[in-house]
């Protein structure tokens, strides 16, 4: 059972604070903390559980993110309380490719009014164990609207734009497929761009324009760089239903998207 005063600030994290009052709330000293997860089969040091609740470092290996499921269990928490805390991994040069992305699809919906809807549907390979997690990167201005097949974790921001981590049901297996979906709203303009953090073997991205109002013209939309704005790399035809669609294979890191010019 959670009480009032820990159940608030697993609510509101951060996540060594939510630690320390999950260990102070169960009466735990860390060395019996330690024992209770070599009894487990987990093995992290006793200073890796101080540095953690102390906020001077933070789990990020899946190795560490599996000690931290098992903390949950040891200190009678909910499931995922503590790891939906962790913000996404902080940069360490090159990432590694622990997750394939094999497809990311996203159908962008433009209305009358001032703001687009985008429902997102990505299928991710595991290439490790453990792997419970994938951050997507959004343009600025884009809101979390509503998940499937995971759940939300804590957002971040990495100075061009925010960032959602979504949590899968379970850690998956290396091999093990999984498909998350998820829909944002996004402030208006006439473009939509889409961050890729990581490298796509298919990157879809049709908008579909409603109303009754069409664009004279679309552009497809390409920059290397996240805080280079994407310039035009080719002209998008829209068809008979008022859609324009965008198909890259084995897409690279970047910035992508479609663009539209009213009359």
């Amino acid at each position: 059972m959670v009480d009032n005063e820990l159940a608030e600030v697993l609510r509101s994290g951060p996540f060594e604070r939510a630690l320390r009052a999950a260990i102070r709330a169960r009466g735990l000293s860390l060395d019996r903390l330690h024992a209770r997860l070599r009894e487990r089969g987990v093995h992290v040091s006793l200073s890796s559980l101080s540095y953690w609740q102390r906020g001077r470092s933070r789990p990020e290996r899946a190795a560490s993110l599996a000690a931290v499921r098992e903390l949950e269990g040891i200190l009678s928490l909910p499931e995922y309380a503590l790891i939906g805390l962790l913000g996404p991994p902080r940069p360490r040069g090159r990432r590694p490719g622990t997750l394939t992305v094999l497809s990311h699809h996203e159908q962008v919906v433009v209305g009358a009014g001032r703001g687009h809807r985008v429902s997102a549907r990505v299928v991710l390979r595991a290439a490790a164990p453990g792997l419970d997690r994938y951050v997507v990167a959004h343009q600025p201005g884009t809101r979390l609207l509503r998940t499937e097949g995971c759940r939300p974790g804590r957002g971040d921001d990495d100075g061009t734009g925010p960032l959602t981590e979504l949590i899968f049901p379970h850690p998956l297996a290396p091999g093990e497929t999984h498909i998350v979906e998820y829909v944002t709203a996004v402030a208006a303009a006439d473009r939509y761009d889409r961050r890729l953090r990581d490298p796509v073997e298919q990157h879809l991205v049709q908008v579909r324009f409603t109303g009754g109002r069409l664009p004279v013209r679309c552009f497809h939309t390409w920059s290397p760089d996240a805080s280079a704005p994407p310039g035009d790399a080719g002209e998008l035809r829209v068809d008979a239903f008022g859609t324009a669609h965008l198909v890259d294979t084995g897409a690279r890191p970047g910035v992508r998207g479609i663009r539209w010019e009213w009359v």
